[in-house]
């Protein structure tokens, strides 16, 4: 390694130890770097790719998924979601924690957020598991593990970076995440089931007869419409991932505001607000990485990482082991979309380099940094949940535990078997 890289590489570690946010740590490197090495006429350069890295048409998908989401949490449309899950799932022992999960896997699939997943359902169910006997470490680590399920099951922000930065279809790629995001949600379950027989956790009690469950099945309809609009536009071809966010967000509005009436218009600046932050420290993110990864291609960082792969020699499974042991670890220390961005071109092409479908890959890639979302130190699931059951983060990592090892599991079963994520696309010609 250069002088020039590893000045590149400690100072962009150093400052994100130091505190400095991860997009102004990212372009404090490449300064670093261009006074390093004198190459001050790249700097017109490092800000042309900064810009060209946010001036995207796919991108724009990543505001509009995060509007459409705001949306349909400001309107209440989660309460809809949850008597649903109930009705599908609450039967079962440890009810409320299958229903927690199932939940997760239906709002999944209109925001495609982590964190948003906790910040709707985890305000309802750690309270409502703990008022049923349910600890409150428990209650969270629930919410914590199924929440990862979210940038699994289309349509979903993760996807959406990892294909602009590694020129795989996004539709492709949503497509292949949906049948491992349900594996996560199946392995999650059987873990409750066993919890649950172990422990005694209860079933939930509610009306279930043909005509309450057709209620709430009525009910939940159309807020389910937004991921079927969506995935039938995008994996269609009717519609680009950008103008499918378009709909989906037009859609989550007529339904919020006219619709249910569930959002007055003077609450409509606070939702196009908070979707315009968050946006924004994404996009920014997406840019100055652009810059670093540039900066590293000028250190041909791509050529001594497929040089490495090629001399490992280790095959199809070898190869994949190294890449999950890289992957978790990055993940557990940095989170999915400055992983996505800084490293997600180079290991995406390492891995063709070795024979690994690119699409497989990214399933493989966004499920590992998305288990790293439970894991300490950086661990912003696990701590997003403890904020809200306040059970103290020991208790919540313990009960965590088996959840992680689980979620571990299901990702070696995708490792092992590419088909899981290979197959619809394949059905819809990708």
């Amino acid at each position: 390694m250069s002088a020039s890289l590893t000045l590149l590489s400690t100072s962009f570690i150093g400052l994100i130890v130091a505190g400095l946010p991860i997009a102004w740590a990212m372009i404090a490197a490449v300064l670093l770097w261009m006074v390093y090495t004198g190459s001050w006429s790249f700097l017109p350069i490092v800000a042309e790719r900064l810009y060209q890295g946010m001036d995207s048409f796919v991108l724009m998908a990543v505001p509009l998924f995060i509007l459409a989401g705001e949306l349909v949490n400001e309107g209440r449309i989660t309460d809809r979601l949850i008597a649903f899950a109930n009705a599908l799932f609450g039967w079962m022992r440890g009810g409320l924690a299958q229903v927690n999960i199932g939940a997760s896997i239906l709002f999944s699939g209109i925001t495609g957020v982590a964190l948003g997943d906790i910040a709707s359902l985890g305000r309802v169910f750690i309270p409502g598991m703990v008022k049923q006997g349910y600890s409150s470490a428990y209650a969270a680590a629930v919410t914590a593990s199924s929440s990862i399920i979210g940038p699994m099951v289309p349509p979903s922000l993760v996807a959406v970076i990892y294909g602009s930065m590694t020129n795989v279809s996004i539709g492709a790629l949503m497509a292949a995440t949906l049948v491992p995001g349900l594996l996560i949600g199946l392995v999650q379950m059987i873990l409750v089931a066993v919890q649950a027989r172990i422990h005694g956790f209860p079933a939930v009690e509610m009306d279930r007869s043909p005509r309450a469950l057709a209620k709430v099945t009525g009910h939940a309809l159309v807020p389910l419409m937004i991921p079927v609009i969506i995935l039938a536009g995008m994996l269609g071809g009717l519609m680009t991932p950008t103008e499918a966010g378009g709909v989906a967000a037009a859609y989550a509005l007529l339904v919020s505001v006219f619709l249910f009436r569930s959002i007055r218009f003077d609450a409509l600046a606070g939702v196009f607000n908070r979707s315009a932050i968050f946006s924004g420290q994404l996009l920014i993110i997406v840019g100055c990485g652009t810059a670093f990864s540039w900066v590293m291609g000028m250190e041909n960082v791509p050529r001594m990482v497929g040089a490495a792969v090629s001399g490992w020699e280790l095959g199809y499974f070898g190869t994949m082991l190294v890449f999950n042991v890289i992957l978790l670890a990055l993940g557990m220390f940095i989170d999915p979309t400055t992983v996505i961005i800084l490293f997600g071109p180079l290991l995406s092409a390492a891995a063709a380099h070795a024979g690994i479908d690119p699409l497989h890959f990214g399933v493989v890639a966004i499920l590992n940094l998305n288990i790293g979302l439970l894991t300490p130190p950086l661990g912003v699931c696990l701590f997003a949940a403890e904020r809200i059951a306040n059970c103290g983060f020991v208790p919540l990592l313990r009960a965590a535990a088996p959840f992680i090892l689980v979620n571990i599991i299901a990702l070696m079963i995708v490792v092992a078997v590419p088909e899981l994520s290979l197959i619809l696309p394949r059905l819809l010609g990708f």
